[in-house]
């Protein structure tokens, strides 16, 4: 019953203070010193010292002896703490949940991205992405990388991920960890023995290869005429699945960006570094002159954290 009557008590008594002064009360109480409170609510230690001084005068009660420049919690300071603490502690949660419910709210994040990530890379991180905004609704355009760029710079999609040129009217581009293409070939193939495949080791190979109108084919034939190589390519796709299934049926060797390959790794095929390094630079792509939303950049965020896992 006691315990019941000092707890209301308290309580009646808090709704009469300032916020203020609780707040100074419990940095007071927490770091037994006027100056440390001071630097914790942001203000000068002469204020702190006035808003102690009119809550206890508002009290009624003796809140901190002063001894030898020291401060030290009266027992009706340590009773009235725990009131405040319960208070704080409410507020905190109530904050908390109104930042999570403004930045978790419903919506939809609208993604453009070429064929590999889409097929290889988002769905992992979709999945991740949306346990932690579960209200979000997204929305996937696969298209080839210039119509990634199109599509984000008329603001069509919030968000684009493609091995894009590092500028491009309308659109603000970030680079995502650099990765590389890598040579995949059947098991059994004899050019599987090595670890590292260079040019001159494909001159008499079946070689499949992405479109002649992406970036990728383009660097890969630049990589080959420097060795002064002329390909036998027997095979192209704008989508790799049809490659790796190729490879695994010992159609050929390809060459393929780092995300396929490590995708469609397993027993059937073998995949081995390829030597001069071809860069595959996917970046992400954001609609100029417009503000990033909460979700966006969240998306974005494990984007980079899957690429530098791989």
């Amino acid at each position: 019953m006691k315990r019941h009557y000092m707890t209301t008590k308290y309580c009646e008594l808090l709704l009469r203070l300032s916020h203020r002064q609780i707040e100074a009360f419990r940095a007071v109480f927490e770091t037994n010193s006027m100056t440390a409170a001071a630097t914790v609510i942001g203000v000068t230690q002469q204020a702190v010292s006035r808003l102690i001084r009119d809550l206890e005068a508002e009290t009624n009660l003796l809140l901190f002896d002063r001894q030898n420049r020291r401060l030290l919690a009266t027992t009706d300071a340590v009773a009235l703490y725990r009131e405040v603490r319960r208070s704080f502690y409410g507020l905190d949660r109530i904050t908390r949940a109104a930042q999570l419910i403004r930045l978790k709210r419903p919506g939809v994040l609208r993604i453009a991205a070429s064929g590999a990530p889409s097929h290889y890379l988002l769905p992992k991180i979709i999945k991740r992405f949306r346990s932690d905004w579960p209200g979000v609704r997204i929305s996937l355009n696969v298209l080839p990388s210039s119509e990634v760029l199109n599509n984000v710079s008329l603001q069509q999609d919030d968000l684009g991920i493609a091995d894009v040129p590092s500028s491009a009217p309308g659109v603000d581009i970030e680079p995502l960890p650099s990765l590389q293409f890598v040579c995949v070939l059947p098991r059994e193939h004899p050019l599987a023995r090595k670890r590292v495949i260079k040019p001159k080791d494909l001159r008499d190979t079946s070689l499949m290869l992405s479109s002649r109108t992406t970036h990728q084919h383009q660097r890969i034939m630049a990589a080959l005429d420097f060795e002064r190589v002329i390909p036998n390519i027997v095979f192209e796709a704008s989508n790799s699945g049809p490659i790796r299934a190729l490879v695994a049926e010992d159609f050929g060797v390809a060459i393929l960006d780092q995300i396929t390959a490590k995708a469609y790794s397993g027993q059937d095929i073998a995949i081995r570094e390829f030597s001069p390094t071809i860069e595959y630079e996917l970046k992400l792509i954001y609609p100029a002159n417009r503000a990033r939303h909460d979700r966006v950049q969240a998306f974005s965020e494990l984007v980079h954290q899957e690429i530098e896992l791989l």
